[in-house]
């Protein structure tokens, strides 16, 4: 063979390793890209995992003060449902002392009193209208004559 049939086969392989060489590069660049969108998908899906684990605490522990609540509700209800079923009976220890119950009541007694003698007294006119001069106005009523009879 000749120089020129070898160098013609030499170019032959030469592009045909180039195609091929061009076809497995895309196919590894495209596993590669194949490769890392995967890799991404599964940080997505294990981020989601995660935020729905922290969901799912935070709703069990609101969940677990909502019944701690409603426990505490239910039982200021029944402690208020008792209270109010209960008779009521007299005090084991009165609000005021025996001496303090006794003048209070010796007070209104009083204070009834005071209430009739005031009653009594209404007949009388009030101290403004006696007859006569009293008050600033006494003795004005002596000038005024004086100025007039000058």
């Amino acid at each position: 063979m000749t120089t020129i049939a070898w160098f013609g086969i030499l170019v032959l392989v030469a592009v045909a390793a180039f195609i091929a060489g061009t076809q497995l590069t895309k196919k590894r660049f495209k596993h590669d890209e194949l490769e890392q969108k995967a890799q991404e998908a599964q940080h997505a899906l294990e981020q989601y995992r995660q935020d729905v684990s922290d969901h799912l605490a935070d709703s069990k522990k609101l969940m677990a003060k909502l019944e701690e609540n409603y426990a505490l509700l239910n039982r200021h209800f029944e402690d208020g449902k008792q209270l109010l079923s209960q008779e009521k009976s007299a005090p084991s220890e009165p609000f005021f002392s025996k001496e303090t119950t006794e003048q209070l009541h010796a007070s209104l007694h009083m204070r009834g009193e005071k209430r009739r003698a005031n009653e009594q007294t209404h007949d009388a006119p009030p101290s403004d209208y006696v007859e006569g001069e009293s008050g600033l106005f006494k003795g004005e009523g002596s000038q005024s004559e004086q100025l007039k009879a000058s």
